[in-house]
């Protein structure tokens, strides 16, 4: 296709970013329409666009080829799945869904639509990590051995205020999403087994505020995550989104916010440094739109030259599966082998309980 009819599913913070990306950095592709939450006929007068009045009026329209789904957690499924009923390509922001289940069934139904799915992994895309991800794959350290990820913070989003529903699957989830996708795509592996501890120091586990994870790869790397968002002021520096990865020829640095630094001859070489960002005061600074614009670039893309997209469903679907082996991991106390038996693949975790969907077949 020539030019790419985009429809916004969603009108907050996220929807918001894309939409500012879109509109003023990517090519080959038209923001048409938005639907869905009380900021929608905000976000469309802002941008040019038409407001519908639900998503199905979106999704009806012939002048949206593929749409954006930036919405809680909890819906993504449902509305992936219409939007294919629909015949429209899909990019879903991470995470993915809320269980493995609901990931399979998404990119079912895009499978048997014929359409794209794509989800949203914008930590592939941040300048400190794509360029680590260049010199692993040039052969600079070797093979990867280890990996360290810290996602360290004294706060958390307060614009997401839908987490502190049960049903959004919590903060690690959210969070996790971004960390076990950036494991496995640093890692260039698949995980075997997930050992994880998951809750909060004050007294709301379910809201998933704290995570130590490690992580089995089937090549023999293995990796371990420290993720908080309940550490006291003033809080670690430079470890919101730090990896140290260790390789049989070196190791690399790389501070998502700040430095990537490499050492293979025995002495530390700075390679770049990310431009500082205040994603709550300047949220429209290019430097922070960077890595949002260029996914929603690779999905414009992949559409128009009728080729995979980056960031496939599989590998939204593989992130929420270490996700959730983390959970029901610190749920028994046990390290859980991946993949996921058939009967787990429905497992969610929401609230005080636990429950299982049920799984056709």
């Amino acid at each position: 296709m020539d030019n790419v009819g985009i429809g916004m599913i969603g009108s907050g913070y996220m929807a918001r970013t894309y939409t500012e990306g879109i509109s003023k950095y990517n090519e080959g592709g038209t923001l048409v329409a938005v639907a869905g939450g009380t900021r929608a006929p905000g976000l469309a007068e802002d941008y040019g666009m038409d407001v519908e009045p639900s998503l199905d009026a979106l999704l009806s329209r012939s002048d949206v080829d593929a749409v954006l789904v930036a919405t809680p957690h909890q819906v993504h499924a449902e509305q992936v799945i219409a939007a294919a009923e629909h015949g429209k390509h899909v990019l879903v922001e991470k995470p993915m869904a809320t269980n493995v289940a609901d990931c399979d069934a998404m990119i079912a139904a895009c499978e048997k639509a014929g359409v794209t799915l794509s989800v949203i992994q914008t930590l592939r895309y941040r300048g400190v990590f794509k360029r680590a991800k260049q010199l692993i794959d040039e052969g600079r350290i070797g093979k990867v051995h280890m990996t360290q990820f810290t996602s360290l913070w004294t706060w958390y989003h307060q614009t997401k205020t839908w987490l502190d529903e049960p049903e959004s699957g919590g903060s690690f989830l959210d969070r996790g999403a971004h960390i076990c996708d950036a494991l496995r795509w640093l890692t260039g592996d698949e995980p075997s087994r997930v050992f994880g501890s998951v809750g909060s120091t004050k007294g709301e586990a379910w809201k998933a505020m704290n995570a130590v994870i490690q992580i089995q790869f089937v090549g023999g790397a293995s990796a371990q995550s420290w993720m908080s968002h309940e550490l006291p002021q003033p809080g670690f520096p430079d470890t919101r989104y730090l990896a140290r990865i260790y390789g049989e020829k070196g190791i690399i640095e790389a501070d998502g916010f700040a430095k990537l630094r490499i050492a293979d001859s025995g002495e530390w070489e700075d390679v770049w440094e990310m431009p500082k960002i205040d994603p709550v005061g300047r949220p429209n600074d290019p430097n922070r739109l960077e890595a949002f614009y260029l996914q929603t670039q690779d999905f414009i893309s992949s559409l128009r030259e009728e080729r995979e997209p980056d960031v496939s469903g599989k590998d939204g679907r593989a992130a929420i599966e270490m996700v959730q082996g983390a959970y029901m991991s610190s749920l028994s106390g046990a390290a859980v082998q991946l993949p996921l038996p058939r009967q787990e693949q429905g497992f969610q975790f929401d609230g005080a309980t636990v429950s299982r969907k049920r799984i056709p077949g």
